[in-house]
């Protein structure tokens, strides 16, 4: 917390007394909290700075922050740029903007060409603000002309349909037709287990059933060579596949990247982060379960690193929609949604018809659980299958 606070700050380009006021608080207790916090930090923070100022070192946000300060203040610096390419901008964060209208501020006349795609911003959790690319024009006060990219030769149908309403329905993201020049095809399947007390190993058996289904569907030969890649909300889901049958190793130090072996099939396991960029013929998605670390994760950030974040836009689950977004467009083949029958993710009752016919009548609370009927002391009544995880709707029949 300590880390991703430190860097928030520093991307953010925050003075002390920004963060003061943006740790304000009418509650007590937040009031107490914020101020023992600020007394931990600041001391980590100064002590931090002075190791670096020492050892002649520089973090990420030095780099750029340093370099912003050299572009403003010597006269010389950043002269004779005729275009900037920038790329990714839905990434972009305060300093990094800064730096950029430094250099363009030195340069009259310099054209700016950027590259970006709202509906893959994901890291706002780093610093990134969308309201920077939203407001384009606003931003850098120039006059611009916006080509959209709209064909795509990672996917075909129905992936594009499906994946493009699902953004979509958020209308603050920008409106696209996307379009597949090879004309291929891309189904998306989802997968239900049954729900067990542990969550370790619980997708294991819908793993072993889709590896079973690609050899079946291509033959044992050919389906040994399709690069697979199984991808999750978080780098702790690893352990839904934990079996005897998988041997799992971490492929980094950081324990971000993992390759799994079951038979003669090679895979790799990454966070839905890590895998934004990523092209595979087969993409497999763990833990799509209505749940507090499912998909939406629906665990909060602790309010003392919301205070820093960039304001979100006002649409439910709006980053989580756009991490959805990038899981389901990774394959060039199949993506393959894993899910535990009771308590599905509400995202896939959006992208999927068939969960809705087999699910009959949803709950009109939560939209993703099942109601059941039961006879109780004062009549029969339906409450909802998602019960368990804090959905209340009861109505008497």
């Amino acid at each position: 917390m300590l880390q991703t606070f430190l860097s928030l700050h520093k991307n953010g380009l925050y003075s002390n007394e920004d963060i003061k006021k943006r740790l304000a608080s009418e509650d007590i207790y937040a009031t107490k909290r914020n101020a023992l916090f600020l007394k931990i930090y600041q001391r980590i923070y100064q002590a931090y700075e002075l190791f670096i100022y020492k050892t002649r070192r520089y973090d990420f946000a030095d780099m750029i922050n340093s370099a912003e300060e050299c572009v403003r203040e010597i006269p010389e610096c950043a002269c004779g740029y005729k275009y900037i390419l920038l790329d990714e901008v839905q990434d972009l964060s305060r300093n990094r903007f800064m730096l950029v209208r430094a250099i363009l501020r030195k340069n009259p006349g310099c054209k700016l060409f950027a590259v970006g795609d709202d509906w893959q911003s994901i890291y706002r959790f780093t610093g990134s603000d969308l309201g920077l690319i939203h407001g384009f024009e606003k931003t850098f006060g120039l006059t611009t002309r916006r080509s959209l990219i709209e064909s795509t030769h990672r996917f075909g149908q129905p992936t594009i349909r499906i994946s493009c309403d699902f953004i979509q329905r958020n209308p603050l993201q920008s409106h696209k037709l996307v379009r597949n020049i090879q004309k291929s095809n891309t189904p998306i399947y989802v997968i239900l287990n049954k729900p067990t007390k542990n969550t370790e190993g619980q997708d294991a058996e819908s793993l072993r059933t889709i590896l079973r289904a690609i050899i079946d569907k291509h033959g044992s030969e050919v389906a040994k060579t399709k690069s697979i890649q199984i991808i999750s909300r978080y780098n702790h889901d690893i352990n839904r596949i934990k079996s005897d049958d998988f041997q799992i190793t971490a492929k980094d130090d950081g324990g971000e990247v993992f390759e799994i072996y079951w038979q003669d099939f090679r895979l790799e396991f990454c966070s839905m982060h890590k895998s934004k960029g990523i092209t595979r013929d087969i993409v497999i998605v763990l833990n799509m379960n209505s749940d507090l670390m499912g998909m939406p994760a629906t665990r909060e950030s602790d309010p003392i690193i919301d205070a820093l974040l960039a304001e979100d836009d006002s649409y439910p689950f709006a980053e989580e929609r756009r991490l959805f977004y990038v899981a389901i467009t990774r394959a060039r083949e199949a993506t393959y949604l894993i899910a535990n029958r009771k308590n599905p993710s509400p995202f896939i009752f959006e992208i999927s018809d068939s969960i809705k016919e087999a699910y009959g009548k949803l709950c009109p609370k939560c939209h993703t659980g099942e109601l059941i009927k039961k006879r109780g002391r004062f009549g029969d009544f339906f409450y909802c299958s998602n019960y368990a995880y804090g959905c209340d709707y009861l109505k008497k029949i």
